[in-house]
């Protein structure tokens, strides 16, 4: 979508505009270009005279008032204390937590921490992958370390897929972690059929940015790809054994 519109912006001569007038402009100019692009919010950014231009897609671009110029890429802020810190990276982070945020809890398989929790984290999970398996060996002490663990399904052969069923049978289970253990052990599980969560967890994990298993996202929206050791994870999450 942005490189269609950035290969045809067009030069608007405005000025003086109010804050709606900016809005209104800078919309309708992204739509003249490509009436597909749909933009959620428009502010004002830490960089004067630009404003971040968020798309419902989640992608976002830096423009002028005037819609004249437009920038793609991440903004950062040069602190002496901090050094770069990106901005952008931020305000996804965020917006990645607030999303997940409202995924119930009862359409997810939740290995809950042992004594006191420490962290939560959502992982996007597939049964055929090799360190997906790798992870689920490691629940343990994990939620021994104190971590809540979310799975959700991310089918990587996708909808349709002989695992993506396999992975609507496993929510659709009497004992749907019960079935999860099963599944990750053998790469077997009895076939059943539900209102299950999978195909919206799958179109979820895209809309995020998910393209490969597992995929963790921590409770302030910090994406974790890949999975090595416990430790590792335990070190990345600040938790201490």
């Amino acid at each position: 979508m942005v490189k269609l519109l950035c290969l045809g912006l067009v030069a608007f001569g405005m000025t003086n505009l109010t804050a709606g007038e900016i809005e209104d402009n800078i919309i309708d100019k992204i739509q003249t270009i490509n009436a597909g692009i749909k933009v959620d919010t428009i502010i004002q950014s830490p960089w004067p005279g630009m404003y971040e231009v968020t798309l419902v897609s989640g992608e976002v671009i830096f423009s002028d008032e005037n819609a004249q110029y437009m920038v793609l890429g991440q903004m950062f802020n040069l602190s002496p204390e901090q050094g770069f810190v990106n901005l952008s990276q931020q305000k996804n982070e965020r917006r990645v937590a607030k999303t997940l945020a409202k995924v119930d809890s009862s359409e997810q398989i939740v290995y809950a921490a042992l004594g006191e929790e420490k962290a939560v984290i959502s992982v996007f999970t597939d049964i055929s992958c090799y360190y997906c398996k790798k992870l689920h060996k490691a629940l343990p002490q994990l939620q021994k370390s104190g971590v809540t663990i979310k799975y959700m399904a991310f089918p990587r052969a996708g909808i349709g897929s002989e695992v993506a069923n396999q992975m609507s049978s496993i929510w659709c289970a009497k004992d749907p972690a019960k079935a999860m253990d099963i599944a990750k052990q053998t790469g077997r599980v009895n076939a059943l059929t539900c209102d299950d969560p999978v195909q919206k967890q799958f179109e979820l994990a895209r809309q995020l940015g998910v393209n490969a298993t597992p995929t963790i996202f921590t409770q302030t929206g910090a994406k974790i790809s890949g999975f090595a050791s416990a430790e590792s994870l335990l070190q990345e999450l600040g938790v201490l054994n």
